[in-house]
């Protein structure tokens, strides 16, 4: 059986409070071809859900990538680590540190399953897609 979708579990650090470790969740689903997703709860009440480009995580392996709300970039000194910054919705940037071999585990994964540059093959038919959801809306 083919899989549909891939999730890993990692850990963050908190840049500014390294002893204060949390779980988080990467997940990477062909119906998205083009995302990711990292999701953890914020202040032990709200769940936190980032989506950004699979290729900016990426990329962000061996060289700093992004600009906007998501950065990723690899540790100056310590080769095992990355650092991921995120802006919630109030714009303030969160940064993390992760470790780089699960982050890359998952990535390993996700492109098993849609190979950079096949992204658009797994869109589906978006003309098929929006011609359902009106004759949905006309009914």
């Amino acid at each position: 059986m083919r899989t549909r979708e891939v999730t890993k579990g990692i850990t963050l650090w908190p840049t500014d409070r390294p002893d204060y470790p949390f779980a988080a969740v990467l997940t990477y689903s062909p119906a998205d071809p083009y995302a990711v997703r990292l999701a953890f709860i914020q202040g032990f009440r709200e769940t936190v859900v980032h989506r950004f480009a699979r290729n900016l995580l990426a990329e962000g392996m061996d060289d700093p990538a992004g600009q906007c709300d998501v950065t990723v970039s690899p540790h100056e000194e310590v080769d095992d680590y990355l650092i991921l910054t995120v802006r919630g919705a109030v714009g303030y940037p969160f940064a993390v540190y992760a470790f780089r071999e699960p982050v890359q585990d998952f990535l390993d994964q996700a492109f098993g399953l849609v190979p950079w540059g096949r992204e658009r093959e797994h869109q589906g038919d978006l003309d098929a897609e929006i011609a359902t959801f009106f004759r949905g809306v006309a009914s």
